[in-house]
């Protein structure tokens, strides 16, 4: 009974931070897209950092509102209408999901393993899509 209480508190601690005030983030401009991406990294550390220390309620935390970026991130590329770049989104979100369900699982092995499945698509989309400036920022090709 203790896990169940326990898996329900962390799905539930989940929900309420994808549904904070910044939770979404309308992505209507190459500077919201920069903002989200910025974001994206945060979350991913703490994501990274939250599933070596076993803490459930932070990965839980970080795999919800990744995935809440990730749909807009897609929601941007369908407008630009660029295939490759939604579908790397969309396979980020499945990715986040899939994090999320393996915590509330206690699963941290599983957890650990969609973590890595999103970083993948970070990068398949990094690559095509972003270029390196002169002076170390990144500017989208």
């Amino acid at each position: 009974m203790k896990g169940w209480i326990a898996g329900a508190l962390l799905m539930a601690g989940a929900t309420l931070a994808a549904q904070t005030p910044m939770a979404k983030m309308a992505i209507s401009s190459d500077d919201d897209y920069s903002k989200a991406m910025k974001e994206v990294g945060t979350q991913s550390m703490t994501l990274r950092k939250s599933l070596a220390s076993s803490s459930e309620a932070d990965a839980a935390a970080s795999a919800a509102r990744l995935e809440t970026i990730f749909k807009d991130v897609q929601a941007y590329w369908d407008n630009k209408k660029v295939d490759d770049a939604s579908t790397a989104a969309k396979n980020a979100v499945a990715a986040s999901q899939a994090v999320s369900k393996a915590v509330a699982a206690h699963d941290m092995a599983a957890a650990n393993a969609a973590a890595q499945t999103l970083n993948g698509t970070c990068m398949t989309c990094h690559t095509a899509h972003r270029e390196r400036q002169p002076d170390g920022t990144f500017k989208m090709k």
